[in-house]
């Protein structure tokens, strides 16, 4: 796979990511998140001046695949506090 190829599947994650925190309420958890995400996108614009080694690409990856967990369950755990509000009313 081509550096090119890499960074364009590196940066739909990221995009991924950033579409599901806007849909969540403000929270200082999603507003770290949101830090995490700029973190990544900040190291992916370097690799146009420096190509990534492999581990750095997989490190990288990893992270966003823990964002993309992170994020699930932040998603999950307001989508059960709206149910918990609703079944006590």
């Amino acid at each position: 796979m081509t550096l090119q190829a890499r960074f364009l599947v590196v940066q739909d994650a990221i995009d991924v990511v950033l579409r599901h925190l806007e849909c969540l309420p403000t929270s200082d958890r999603a507003e770290l998140l949101r830090a995490w995400v700029q973190d990544c996108m900040r190291e992916t614009e370097q690799w146009s001046v420096s190509p990534p080694t492999d581990r750095e690409r997989e490190g990288l990856m990893k992270r966003i695949l823990a964002l993309h967990v992170a994020v699930t369950k932040l998603e999950r755990d307001a989508v059960l506090a709206v149910a918990d509000s609703v079944a006590t009313r």
